[in-house]
């Protein structure tokens, strides 16, 4: 199904890897354009109901774009930073994401790191923004950063460049992750938590996302009023009876699939 990628899915958890273990899984214009894909394949799959990302091999996550074979971003098309669709955020995909950082994360690689919903990191992970020691603007990535953790520690990974390498310890003490495993056990835990996301209603998960996430560009009153407009399109669904009789009937819930125009109206 793709060349960079591997796709699998079991028990509703997608496992998303990014698979050029000989170039540090760096993106090049084939996984440019093979990443918008999969999460639309994802996003479309009614089995999938959240997705864990993680790098192939143990030395790195992923080292951002591959200088090699850099990805040809189309500006005719898409002439803002929407050219870049390199995660589930940014394909507009509400259902949960779960970031599994097993090394080395550079530069575009912290597109992952900072679009996830919940970030764990191995031991042996490290994060670092070489672009402006090559002469690139470190635009995008610390910019959503920012959303997640204090603006001084991005503002050194920004401006220190390559000579700047946090440790999983700091980003965890910083928000940029959430959990630091050994590296064997990375996996393991993150399925774990997929498998607890799994076994909730996806349209109160999806619609929760996208109320959090959207909040982000929005003053306080202006998110609330779409959160309380995300909460009433729900309980018109069938999971919101379905949550109720299921408790009052001490049995497990079944839930409705979640389907790309519910919550997400594209």
């Amino acid at each position: 199904m793709f060349e960079t990628l591997a796709y699998s899915v079991a028990d509703g958890i997608a496992v998303i890897t990014l698979d050029r273990p000989g170039r540090h899984n760096a993106i090049n214009h084939q996984m440019h354009c093979e990443l918008p894909r999969v999460w639309e394949v994802f996003d479309r799959d009614p089995e999938a109901i959240v997705a864990i990302v993680t790098g192939s091999g143990e030395k790195a996550f992923c080292t951002g774009a591959d200088v090699a074979d850099l990805p040809k971003l189309d500006r005719e098309s898409a002439p803002s930073h929407h050219a870049i669709r390199w995660t589930g955020l940014q394909n507009r995909v509400w259902k949960p994401v779960i970031c599994a950082v097993n090394g080395l994360t550079v530069g575009g690689g912290l597109h992952f790191v900072a679009d996830a919903d919940i970030v764990l990191a191995s031991e042996n992970a490290a994060f670092c923004d070489s672009h402006v020691s090559v002469g690139l603007v470190a635009g995008l990535e610390p910019v959503s950063l920012a959303r997640r953790m204090p603006l001084e520690a991005v503002l050194r990974l920004s401006l220190v460049g390559r000579d700047e390498r946090m440790s999983a310890d700091r980003a965890l003490a910083l928000g940029m992750v959430g959990e630091v495993v050994a590296p064997d056990c990375l996996m393991k835990r993150a399925r774990e938590l997929a498998a607890s996301i799994a076994k909730n209603s996806p349209s109160a998960m999806g619609r929760t996302k996208r109320a959090i996430w959207q909040s982000l560009e929005l003053p306080l009153h202006e998110a609330l009023d779409a959160a309380w407009e995300e909460i009433l399109a729900h309980n018109e669904g069938p999971d919101f009876a379905e949550g109720v009789n299921a408790f009052l009937e001490r049995r497990a819930p079944r839930w409705a699939p979640l389907t790309p125009e519910q919550p997400d109206e594209r």
